[in-house]
Protein backbone atom coordinates (compact mmCIF):
# COMPACT_ATOMS: atom_id res chain seq x y z
CA UNK A 1 0.00 0.00 0.00
CA UNK A 2 1.24 3.52 -0.77
CA UNK A 3 0.93 6.35 1.73
CA UNK A 4 1.98 9.93 1.01
CA UNK A 5 3.88 12.17 3.41
CA UNK A 6 3.42 15.92 2.87
CA UNK A 7 5.61 18.71 4.20
CA UNK A 8 4.50 22.18 3.11
CA UNK A 9 6.90 25.13 3.16
CA UNK A 10 9.26 24.07 5.93
CA UNK A 11 11.10 27.31 6.75
CA UNK A 12 14.89 27.01 7.11
CA UNK A 13 17.87 29.34 6.92
CA UNK A 14 20.65 28.46 4.50
CA UNK A 15 23.66 29.94 2.72
CA UNK A 16 22.99 29.06 -0.92
CA UNK A 17 23.49 31.13 -4.04
CA UNK A 18 25.95 32.30 -6.66
CA UNK A 19 26.73 35.67 -5.06
CA UNK A 20 29.41 35.75 -2.32
CA UNK A 21 27.10 37.67 0.02
CA UNK A 22 24.44 34.94 -0.28
CA UNK A 23 26.97 32.37 0.90
CA UNK A 24 27.86 34.52 3.95
CA UNK A 25 24.58 36.12 5.05
CA UNK A 26 22.21 33.44 3.82
CA UNK A 27 18.49 33.63 3.33
CA UNK A 28 15.21 31.99 4.25
CA UNK A 29 14.30 28.95 2.18
CA UNK A 30 11.07 26.99 2.08
CA UNK A 31 11.17 23.26 1.43
CA UNK A 32 8.07 21.34 0.36
CA UNK A 33 7.94 17.58 -0.06
CA UNK A 34 5.59 14.85 -1.17
CA UNK A 35 6.97 11.36 -0.62
CA UNK A 36 5.20 8.18 -1.67
CA UNK A 37 6.00 5.53 0.92
CA UNK A 38 5.45 1.77 0.72
CA UNK A 39 3.55 0.75 3.86
CA UNK A 40 2.29 -2.61 5.08
CA UNK A 41 -1.53 -2.38 5.55
CA UNK A 42 -1.27 -3.95 9.02
CA UNK A 43 0.35 -0.75 10.31
CA UNK A 44 -2.89 1.15 9.78
CA UNK A 45 -4.91 -1.56 11.51
CA UNK A 46 -2.56 -1.77 14.51
CA UNK A 47 -2.23 2.02 14.92
CA UNK A 48 1.49 1.48 15.54
CA UNK A 49 4.21 3.82 14.22
CA UNK A 50 6.82 1.04 14.02
CA UNK A 51 7.78 0.55 10.39
CA UNK A 52 6.57 3.96 9.24
CA UNK A 53 8.77 6.73 7.87
CA UNK A 54 8.80 9.55 10.42
CA UNK A 55 8.30 13.03 9.01
CA UNK A 56 10.47 14.27 11.89
CA UNK A 57 13.32 12.09 10.56
CA UNK A 58 12.71 13.40 7.03
CA UNK A 59 12.91 16.97 8.35
CA UNK A 60 16.22 16.18 10.07
CA UNK A 61 17.69 14.92 6.76
CA UNK A 62 16.48 18.07 5.02
CA UNK A 63 18.08 20.24 7.74
CA UNK A 64 21.39 18.40 7.39
CA UNK A 65 21.51 19.04 3.63
CA UNK A 66 20.37 22.66 4.07
CA UNK A 67 23.42 23.23 6.31
CA UNK A 68 25.82 22.41 3.43
CA UNK A 69 26.18 25.49 1.16
CA UNK A 70 25.45 25.16 -2.57
CA UNK A 71 25.77 27.61 -5.41
CA UNK A 72 22.74 26.16 -7.20
CA UNK A 73 19.34 25.29 -5.77
CA UNK A 74 19.21 22.48 -8.33
CA UNK A 75 22.27 20.94 -6.67
CA UNK A 76 20.71 21.31 -3.22
CA UNK A 77 17.36 19.77 -4.17
CA UNK A 78 19.14 16.87 -5.91
CA UNK A 79 21.31 16.19 -2.84
CA UNK A 80 18.26 16.26 -0.58
CA UNK A 81 16.40 13.82 -2.80
CA UNK A 82 19.31 11.40 -3.03
CA UNK A 83 19.79 11.46 0.74
CA UNK A 84 16.11 10.81 1.44
CA UNK A 85 16.05 7.86 -0.97
CA UNK A 86 19.23 6.47 0.61
CA UNK A 87 18.12 6.85 4.23
CA UNK A 88 14.51 5.70 3.80
CA UNK A 89 14.21 2.56 1.66
CA UNK A 90 10.41 2.69 2.06
CA UNK A 91 10.23 5.87 -0.06
CA UNK A 92 9.21 4.87 -3.59
CA UNK A 93 9.23 8.36 -5.11
CA UNK A 94 9.35 11.96 -3.99
CA UNK A 95 8.82 15.48 -5.19
CA UNK A 96 10.87 18.25 -3.59
CA UNK A 97 10.53 22.00 -4.02
CA UNK A 98 12.88 24.66 -2.64
CA UNK A 99 11.91 28.33 -2.72
CA UNK A 100 14.29 31.15 -1.84
CA UNK A 101 12.62 34.08 -0.11
CA UNK A 102 13.35 37.52 -1.56
CA UNK A 103 16.02 36.43 -4.08
CA UNK A 104 18.59 39.03 -5.23
CA UNK A 105 17.61 39.14 -8.89
CA UNK A 106 16.33 42.69 -9.35
CA UNK A 107 12.61 41.88 -9.33
CA UNK A 108 9.93 41.83 -6.68
CA UNK A 109 9.01 38.24 -5.85
CA UNK A 110 8.03 36.52 -2.62
CA UNK A 111 10.13 33.52 -3.59
CA UNK A 112 11.80 31.87 -6.55
CA UNK A 113 12.75 28.24 -6.57
CA UNK A 114 13.20 24.88 -8.20
CA UNK A 115 11.53 21.50 -7.92
CA UNK A 116 12.52 17.95 -8.75
CA UNK A 117 10.79 14.58 -8.84
CA UNK A 118 12.81 11.46 -8.12
CA UNK A 119 11.90 7.80 -8.13
CA UNK A 120 13.72 4.83 -6.73
CA UNK A 121 13.12 2.92 -9.98
CA UNK A 122 14.56 5.61 -12.27
CA UNK A 123 16.97 7.40 -9.91
CA UNK A 124 15.45 10.71 -11.05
Amino acid sequence: MISTIHIDRLSLHGCHGLLPQERVVGAVFYVSLEAEVEVEPEIFLDDDAAGLVSYADIIECIREEMAVPSSLLEHLVYRMGLKLLAVFPQIVSLSLRIDKENPPCGVSAKAIGVSMTMSRSTGL
